[in-house]
């Protein structure tokens, strides 16, 4: 067990900079195995998910090489395997993005089952089936063939992240157009289709919810380098407020950030852009107003930003509106602040995905969360953000670190002034 302890109320002061975006590194190390000569990869997190990545890759034959502390040379050319070992891919979930460029390299791919066996893939069986891609499983592994699979239209479940990279990944190299309807719009998606783009592929937006996709056969190496984590801009931005502190966020794009800027100015907080790569937050007032926000598609606000906007909330003056869809285990760090007398309201659907609207009444300086703990990544983040602003100690119990999820974020905020440690039992 990992305790996270937070005494909170000390202002976050000074500058950090945001590291790369995790969720982008993790479909571009698969997607790297199309090119048989050198790729080169700049702003990569070093984090536990995807050094797991990058031993897999190292188990079919391809290898890697730190040239800097985020710069990763891969080089796929003497790749000798199509099957992922068990121990290596069975609890990591982007192993299942590994399919499409192995499939590509040997026609086949062997690639193991998680706990729960084939239903918990559905979402990339279903892309598979819509390709003709063979698909058999037994109680360890699910074995793909591409002896028949052709280009077609395939349907992305619930706009998933993961089963749009799939499918982008899973079909680049087909014969033929195809069509990729209801994919997920997130900056990170972007990027996968920038780079698949740069190594020879033909993919193109119809509009912004449909691609189209031309099948290549011969792929090249590339320089890239991903975007930076717009979830890691987001949590320090807010915990500069929620401190009252004065921070400069360094390594932005402000042309990805509207979002932030559209949320910043409607709660009127104080911000400015030193630079296109430098975004200054900080609390001139003391006081922020609610809001209420709606989760849409980038580059508005997305789905995943809706738990920092709900810890925000708390130290709005007012009560605040969040609608959101998602999975329902999401929410579980709405049940816990809740059991901490916070009187968050929350209105869900009966399944996954259905409309949620959750109201949150602001200006809770006596909220004492003590002791809680998380078994879900996603409550991490704002119930951590939501510590650094309560005048109490908090002591946040997970069976993970939070530095394998953000790259070093404990040891940047206790940089910019924050009382944060961990202690391991």
């Amino acid at each position: 067990m990992k305790i996270l302890k937070v005494n909170g109320s000390r202002p976050l002061l000074g500058e950090v900079s945001v590291s790369g975006a995790k969720n982008s590194a993790f479909k571009l190390i698969p997607a790297s195995l199309f090119a048989n000569s050198d790729i080169y990869l700049s702003n990569i997190p070093r984090i536990d998910n995807l050094n797991k990545e990058l031993e897999i890759l190292k188990s079919l034959g391809g290898t890697f090489e730190w040239l800097g502390n985020n710069f990763l040379k891969i080089n796929n050319s003497k790749l000798m395997s199509f099957e992922i070992p068990l121990v290596l891919g069975k609890n990591l979930y982007t192993t299942y993005l590994f399919a499409g460029p192995l499939l590509y390299r040997f026609g086949e791919a062997t690639l193991p089952l998680p706990d729960g066996g084939i239903s918990k893939i559905e979402k990339f069986i279903h892309t598979w089936r819509q390709l003709n891609i063979e698909i058999n499983y037994d109680d360890s592994f699910v074995y793909l063939k591409s002896d028949n699979s052709s280009s077609g239209t395939v349907e992305i479940p619930n706009a998933s992240h993961l089963a749009t990279d799939n499918a982008i990944l899973s079909s680049i190299f087909l014969n033929g157009t195809s069509t990729l309807i209801d994919i997920c719009e997130n900056i990170e998606v972007k990027d996968l289709i920038d780079f698949c783009n740069l190594i020879g592929s033909d993919i193109s937006y119809e509009n912004k919810k449909v691609l189209k996709i031309n099948g290549q056969r011969h792929f090249k190496g590339t320089d890239f380098q991903i975007v930076s984590d717009l979830s890691e801009v987001l949590f320090f931005s807010l915990s500069s407020l929620i401190t009252k502190g004065n921070l400069i966020i360094k390594n932005i794009d402000k042309s990805n950030l509207s979002f932030l800027i559209s949320y910043l100015t409607k709660i009127e907080a104080s911000f400015d852009f030193p630079s296109n790569e430098e975004l200054r937050v900080w609390n001139k007032t003391g006081e922020l107003k609610s809001f209420e926000v709606t989760a849409t598609s980038f580059p508005g606000i997305i789905s995943d930003y809706i738990p920092l906007l709900s810890a925000q909330a708390l130290f709005c003056n007012g009560t605040s509106t969040l609608n959101d869809k998602s999975y329902k285990n999401k929410y579980e760090y709405i049940y816990k602040l809740n059991k901490a007398n916070s009187k968050i309201k929350i209105y869900e659907g009966l399944k996954d995905f259905e409309p949620c609207q959750i109201q949150i009444p602001g200006l809770y300086p006596d909220l004492n969360l003590e002791k809680i703990e998380l078994k879900s990544y996603d409550s991490v983040l704002p119930i951590l953000l939501i510590s650094l602003g309560l005048n109490s100690e908090t002591e946040i119990l997970t069976d993970f670190d939070v530095n394998n999820i953000y790259e070093n974020l404990v040891e940047k905020v206790v940089k910019l002034g924050g009382n944060v440690s961990y202690e391991f039992s």
